[in-house]
């Protein structure tokens, strides 16, 4: 009997002190937290990595404190705790310093030692926003400007830069290729927004870690990763989502799954997208109205719109794959391999769709075919110290790229049709060295091979005959690049962080032009240049909510083919032509950073910026054979090429503001201001005009309801660049006749409702007053007024 007394004491202890277990989660992802501190007046424990902590060591009455430096202070006592199930729900700190970044050294750090200015936007955030494509992601947060030239497109401009002086990666991979343009790129698209964890934006040149086109930033998708379990038991999780909205019909659907065991776990993903015609908003411009289209035929019919609202020729539809594995024998490796593919239907060029010739629409067909984007990649990361190591970690990447030009003028019997498919394949060896608590070695090495093939026929629509015409590029073209870097980083007293690091690249690219279509100068081609760049970068903590950035980096944008080797015609009765004698251009950078944060309370945060861009490639009048125009496609053009003549000036900077009036109401707000000209004092083609976001936010764990205005400054003829210009049915009418970028602003809501604890219903409102606006340099107009209603389950 004594026995048994003494047993069953020992089970109720047992359950008592396991009762007083308490699980700390994240309010939005249900995440355990470790490291959360929990102290009375005289006590104190912490959080393990599974978010668990033994509360035993304190009476009923004590006050205790859930204290984490990424989140806000919670207090409760024991009482409350066993009320809750012993479930501590904590909120994320949005005015916190402390956040982790992936892409400033490609590996983990405290934004708190980084000097450059980044923007995160984090899962929470993308399943709330819930954006139709990656590059929409983008706008969400401040700093980031979105051209559109028709709707399956979405270009970002940062500081003044756009297109190939940008770098998008993807999971640590380069997407940017030999045949990126300087014009408005559309690649972002080809990135489901469903598959992406997290995105990191850098501003300003870091070539020193991401090498060739890193001059006004870089933009890093992370996409979702395999999940392992953390017991003996396998673990898995589905999700599924369904979104509608109005303005283009949207209709998406999306599912994923995650299995993983203690070693192993494989992820799936499918998302299928398709937009009807984007209806454009009531009030505004009457340019901008689409009045008429053409229906292709034999002859080819103007048709006079029922809806001069709706902009005909936009809606296309996507589908996107994803499927990683991951291996982690032990605590010393990981294995991951990813195959990512994207395809989507023809996309209409809606921005050439609208041209006039007289007083009649130019052409009758111009879009682009199927672009389909495949990437395999292999990673495997080892951490182990030795003398030259603390960590490796080997990324290889093979990328294929399929799109296509289709074109034909009105009632003309041929359609223009010019291929590109191309093989890219990378490396990338990154290594990383504590010497001792203050001092952190980085170093490593990156090569690229690119192979590109282009194809380019003449087709008559009637009899069907084809003929071989003129390629954009020579096919078989090849370029390749190989580097090498070296960071280092110093920390003293958790007050002072000092960054300094090189990078040297040799590029070459060659190949052989195709003499039957125009009688170039040269048979073939071949460049070879090499550049070297650094950056010094300070930050400073004078108080720990104090945080002073400054740096100085430089960094360059070798040519590529599309650089050197292209013909097409720019603009109408404007030829570009090869110039194979191009060389880097390289860009030096001055910022200044200014964060104060208030301990729950509010953040500030400026950013001032300059950036000196020389040997500029840009568009000159140029001569092939001679001659200043040659007979392209039926019509007399003026002969371009590239050629590095231009320095410019570019400058400015961005504000937010960030203030919690109490736990679940908040706002913030963010503008961005760049100019800049070059050295003939004209302004810069991508630099944005003044915009910005004010966001009024309540959020109580369940619900969250975001009320903001979106808005946007004008940019008049005299300060519109000469490019865009010549582009005048793009833009509205001033009272000279002039055409002009006008101001805009618009009122939009969204809302998350989370009901039977895995379901998630977000409602939204965009563009309440349906305001009629073309943001700057874009093709089509933005949507009008249009609900969004999506549904996404956890199971």
């Amino acid at each position: 009997m004594p026995k048994t007394i003494i047993i069953s004491l020992l089970l109720l202890l047992a359950v008592s002190i396991n009762a007083q277990e308490v699980f700390v989660y994240d309010s939005k992802s249900g995440a355990a937290i470790d490291g959360v501190l929990i102290h009375s007046a005289t006590k104190s424990t912490e959080t393990d990595k599974f978010g668990k902590a033994d509360l035993s060591i304190f009476s009923k009455n004590d006050l205790l404190i859930f204290q984490h430096s990424s989140y806000l202070k919670h207090k409760t006592n024991l009482n409350k705790i066993w009320s809750q199930n012993y479930k501590i729900r904590l909120i994320e700190d949005p005015v916190s310093l402390n956040e982790i970044v992936i892409s400033a050294n490609r590996r983990e750090q405290s934004k708190l030692e980084v000097p450059n200015k980044i923007v995160s936007i984090d899962l929470n955030d993308i399943s709330f926003e819930n954006p139709q494509t990656a590059a929409d992601l983008l706008e969400s947060k401040g700093g980031i400007f979105i051209q559109k030239s028709q709707l399956g497109g979405g270009s970002p401009m940062i500081r003044g830069f756009s297109a190939n002086r940008l770098l998008l990666v993807v999971d640590g991979i380069r997407m940017n290729n030999a045949i990126y343009r300087n014009g408005n790129l559309h690649n972002a698209i080809a990135l489901d927004p469903s598959s992406i964890k997290q995105t990191e934006v850098i501003f300003g040149p870091s070539s020193v870690i991401y090498g060739s086109d890193a001059l006004g930033g870089v933009i890093h998708y992370q996409t979702l990763s395999p999940k392992l379990s953390t017991s003996k038991l396998y673990k898995q999780s589905r999700h599924v989502s369904a979104r509608y909205s109005s303005a283009n019909f949207e209709k998406t659907i999306h599912a994923d799954l995650n299995f993983g065991t203690e070693r192993w776990a494989t992820l799936t993903s499918i998302t299928f997208s398709d937009f009807d015609d984007l209806l454009m908003g009531t009030n505004g411009p009457d340019e901008y109205l689409r009045d008429s289209f053409v229906i292709p035929g034999s002859p080819d019919k103007i048709e006079e719109n029922d809806n001069n609202r709706k902009q005909v020729e936009t809606g296309y539809n996507q589908y996107n794959i994803l499927q990683k594995f991951r291996f982690r024998p032990n605590n010393q490796w990981d294995i991951n391999y990813a195959f990512h593919f994207s395809k989507s239907s023809d996309i209409p060029r809606y921005d050439r769709l609208i041209q006039t010739s007289g007083d009649q629409l130019k052409y009758a067909e111009w879009y682009y075919g199927p672009q389909e984007w495949k990437l395999h990649s292999f990673q495997a990361k080892h951490q182990a110290k030795s003398f030259l190591v603390d960590q490796l970690n080997l990324t290889l990447g093979w990328q294929e790229y399929k799109e296509s030009r289709h074109s034909r003028k009105l009632n003309a019997e041929t359609i223009s049709t010019r291929k590109e498919d191309l093989d890219v394949l990378t490396l990338n060896f990154d290594l990383d060295k504590q010497i001792d608590v203050n001092n952190f070695i980085y170093y490593g090495i990156e090569g690229s091979y690119n192979l590109v093939h282009s194809s380019a026929e003449n087709r008559n629509i009637n009899t069907g005959s084809t003929e071989k015409t003129s390629t954009r590029y020579p096919d078989g073209s090849e370029s390749s690049s190989l580097a090498a870097y070296l960071s280092y980083k110093l920390t003293l007293n958790k007050r002072f962080a000092f960054h300094a690091g090189s990078r040297y690249t040799f590029t070459w690219l060659q190949g052989i032009f195709d003499t039957r279509f125009f009688n170039f100068p040269e048979d073939d081609f071949s460049n070879r240049h090499s550049s070297l760049t650094g950056n010094i970068g300070l930050v400073y903590h004078p108080i720990p909510n104090w945080q002073l950035n400054t740096t100085i980096s430089t960094g360059f944008r070798s040519p590529n083919i599309d650089d050197i080797a292209k013909v097409f015609d720019s603009t109408p009765g404007h030829l570009i032509i090869p110039n194979p004698d191009l060389k880097p251009e390289k860009a030096t950078n001055f910022e200044l950073g200014i964060i104060r944060s208030y301990a729950n309370k509010a953040k500030l945060e400026l950013n001032l910026f300059y950036t000196f861009l020389d040997d500029v490639m840009v568009r000159r009048d140029y001569t092939m054979n001679g001659q200043d125009s040659v007979l392209y496609e039926g019509e007399m053009s003026k002969v371009q090429a590239l050629i590095n003549a231009d320095y410019a000036h570019i400058y400015g900077g961005s504000f937010s503001l960030e203030y919690l009036f109490n736990q679940k109401l908040s706002t913030r707000n963010s503008i961005t201001l760049n100019l800049g000209e070059d050295n003939n004092g004209l302004p810069v083609r991508h630099v944005a005009p003044f915009f910005g976001s004010s966001h009024l936010v309540f959020d109580d764990g369940k619900t969250k309801l975001d009320l903001y205005l979106k808005y946007n400054g004008s940019i008049s003829y005299q300060n519109l660049a000469e490019s865009e210009r010549d582009k005048a049915y793009l833009y509205a009418i001033d009272k000279n006749g002039n055409p002009y970028s006008p101001s805009w602003m618009t009122f939009n809501i969204k809302s998350s409702f989370l009901f039977y604890e895995k379901y998630y219903l977000n409602l939204g409102v965009e563009n309440i007053f349906s305001e009629r606006y073309r943001p700057y340099s874009s093709g089509i107009v933005a949507p009008g007024r249009n609900f969004i209603i999506s549904l996404r389950t956890i199971i």
